[in-house]
């Protein structure tokens, strides 16, 4: 015989193929377990009250149970090795409100305004609790403090240049990197420290170091007294650190990105597809892009500009860090920005849907001609 199991608030009710209730179930009374059920059944998760309906069904001979919920009658099925099917078919109408007043959940009708209320709060509850467990929704506040400390960083870097630019102007033009060049003040101070062996012990060329220790000794800059100089290490050792919490911040990023979506961390690399997910607005909604967005992503004031101008719409927006586009000839890039988008949109619905790695063989094909 066969049971159609219906889901209401406040409790299960199983059905014959008569129309008949044949059981039921009711949960506590407390609105939160209430919530807790009903997400559980939405999950497709069976709950305490489903695998004590089904029992006591058993007993009665039913050995067969249908609900409109598939992922729930598929779980019943792995779970308790009944037949199950999802049936397409009208439930029996259910009078949820007598329902509880009959069992004692509330006094009369009037009161099932409250509880549907308390049960509808609790159920909101949980989900935003779920929602920000979520490891993803980590991704967005770190991606965007990493850009922050980019800006913060590269801004501060810049003002050391100026300050430093005073005592010893020359040395901008041998030294790019503004690590670099922060590390020679805090080790050396004043440019009359400066020697060849010591700059190459903080990793610069021999030749750099060499053509630095030279223009040092003939430099037009103005001399700074020791509380001048010990002010202005201060100052880079203060950088110096923030360039460290940089490096953990990015360590941080990377491994959640392919923690949360691997085969586009792994594709676009770990940080890039960390923004590219957070630009989407979550990973779920890059699943759903078509690669066409994906490839403008991050250069959407551009494309707003181009459309209203008539003019060419960008080429790519974040994925140009990506190696493969701006390592690319300029008349290549667009070409390389189409195939790589093609790739991370089925690498984010992978790791949205699926959860199968294929990064591998997604990059297999990109890399053929």
């Amino acid at each position: 015989m066969k049971a159609i199991i219906v889901e209401t608030m406040v409790g299960l009710l199983a059905f014959g193929e008569e129309g008949e209730v044949i059981a039921e179930e009711i949960y506590a009374n407390d609105p939160k377990r209430m919530a807790a059920h009903l997400a559980e059944h939405r999950d497709g998760e069976v709950s305490r009250p489903l695998s004590d309906l089904v029992e006591r069904l058993a007993s009665m001979g039913y050995d067969a149970y249908a609900s409109p919920n598939k992922g729930l009658m598929d779980s019943l099925g792995e779970r308790l090795h009944v037949a199950t099917e999802a049936s397409a078919a009208p439930v029996p109408e259910v009078d949820v409100a007598e329902l509880a007043v009959r069992h004692g959940l509330i006094e009369s009708r009037a009161g099932f305004g409250g509880l549907s209320h308390a049960v509808s709060s609790a159920l909101a509850h949980l989900d935003v609790h779920r929602a920000l467990s979520s490891r993803e929704t980590l991704l967005s506040p770190t991606v965007q403090l990493l850009g922050d400390l980019d800006t913060v960083i590269n801004s501060l870097s810049g003002r050391v240049r100026e300050w430093y630019g005073v005592h010893f102007p020359e040395m901008s033009r041998w030294v790019d990197e503004h690590t670099d060049y922060t590390r020679i003040i805090t080790s050396f101070g004043d440019r009359a420290n400066l020697t060849v062996k010591g700059l190459q012990e903080l990793s610069l060329k021999k030749r750099d170091a060499e053509r630095i220790v030279e223009a040092a000794q003939g430099s037009m800059g103005a001399a700074l007294d020791d509380d001048d100089m010990a002010a202005l290490q201060g100052y880079a050792r203060v950088v110096l650190d923030l360039y460290g919490e940089r490096e953990r911040l990015t360590a941080y990023v990377s491994a959640l990105a392919q923690e949360v979506a691997p085969n586009v961390a792994h594709i676009a690399g770990p940080v890039l597809g960390a923004k590219l997910v957070d630009k989407a607005g979550g990973l779920r909604r890059m699943a759903m892009m078509p690669a066409s967005t994906i490839q403008v992503l991050g250069a959407e004031k551009a494309m707003f500009r181009a459309l209203k101008s008539n003019a060419r719409p960008p080429k790519h927006g974040l994925i140009f860090q990506h190696p493969l586009v701006h390592g690319a000839p300029k008349d290549r890039r667009g070409s390389r920005a189409r195939a790589l988008a093609a790739k991370l949109a089925i690498a984010a619905r992978a790791d949205a849907f699926s959860g199968e790695f294929i990064a591998d063989k997604l990059l297999a094909q990109l890399g053929e001609p």
